[in-house]
């Protein structure tokens, strides 16, 4: 016999053909199509403290592990910008890690997973941080303000051509911990978080209090989303030629979603002047019309 859950018993105990029972099927039908790893327990409080200011720590001891990086850290370090050949930055700094001591391969592996594991998760808190004080201040502020870190990348879609958005919920009473711990075959890096997603854009403790901060709040998947979840084996199993282009990659991606919120953050002390006016109107929003929430 099938078993049942809360959710089919709470379905099958609600009338047919009554809005209650469309909005549980309808909620039931859009978690079928949520990666798994959206839905797992998020780690509370949050290892992610949601400023700039941990991503530069993070730079400045990566810099003092591995001396030869220390150069591409420092241009990490400083404020962003769009002259920074990454090439002719990371070819230099394997060179000289190969020259010096040999592991060149390693170091690129540490420089990318320094990227998916602290610098993008840091800089996507703080972005969603500013995202909750806009909403709260703005809250007729369009879900496609293009500032947002998941308008850095198209938005993604289900089979059924609708995008596939996750709740942002407050974390449950009984928190699981992190489900992953350092395996110590590479001694100082970051392991990966399976609930990294879960994590960040979990809620407030006590929940949003306006319904449009709520649906505002909700997490839209993109390309992006995967350079958090890869696996060291994964990435091991790259050509030097694959990972030299996904490491340019995600530090180019970090470099717009840290400018890009360095521009909200800006908005934020002139009181969010910038979104005044229609949305149409404004610069600020995506102007798509096929883009739903």
């Amino acid at each position: 016999m099938r078993h049942i859950s809360r959710t089919d018993s709470t379905v099958a105990n609600t009338p047919a053909a009554t809005p209650e029972r469309a909005i549980l099927e309808k909620q039931d039908l859009e978690q079928l199509h949520i990666p798994p790893h959206y839905l797992l327990p998020p780690i509370y409080p949050s290892p992610f403290t949601g400023t700039l200011e941990a991503s530069l720590d993070a730079l400045l001891e990566f810099g003092v592990k591995y001396s030869s990086s220390m150069f591409i850290m420092d241009v990490l370090r400083k404020p962003v910008s769009t002259k920074t050949s990454w090439n002719d930055l990371l070819v230099a700094t394997l060179n000289l890690e190969e020259k010096e001591v040999g592991s060149s391969r390693l170091l690129m592996e540490d420089i990318f997973f320094l990227a998916t594991r602290t610098l993008l998760p840091e800089q996507i808190a703080q972005n969603r941080a500013c995202m909750y004080r806009m909403y709260d201040a703005r809250k007729t502020t369009s879900m496609r303000m293009i500032l947002r870190y998941d308008m850095l990348r198209e938005w993604t879609k289900r089979g059924n051509n609708h995008f596939i958005v996750v709740e942002s919920r407050p974390p449950p009473r009984i928190l699981g911990a992190s489900v992953s711990s350092d395996d110590g075959l590479h001694h100082g890096r970051r392991p990966l978080l399976p609930n990294v997603w879960a994590t960040l854009i979990q809620g407030p403790p006590q929940g949003y209090h306006a319904h449009k901060v709520k649906e505002a709040m909700r997490h839209h998947v993109t390309g992006i989303d995967k350079w958090l979840m890869f696996e060291d084996q994964e990435v091991e199993g790259w050509t030097a030629s694959q990972l030299f282009q996904m490491t340019m990659q995600v530090l180019l991606q970090w470099q717009w979603l840290r400018d890009n919120t360095e521009r909200m953050e800006a908005m934020e002390v002139r009181s969010w002047e910038d979104l005044d006016g229609p949305a149409n109107e404004c610069e600020w929003v995506q102007d798509d019309k096929r883009i739903k929430a």
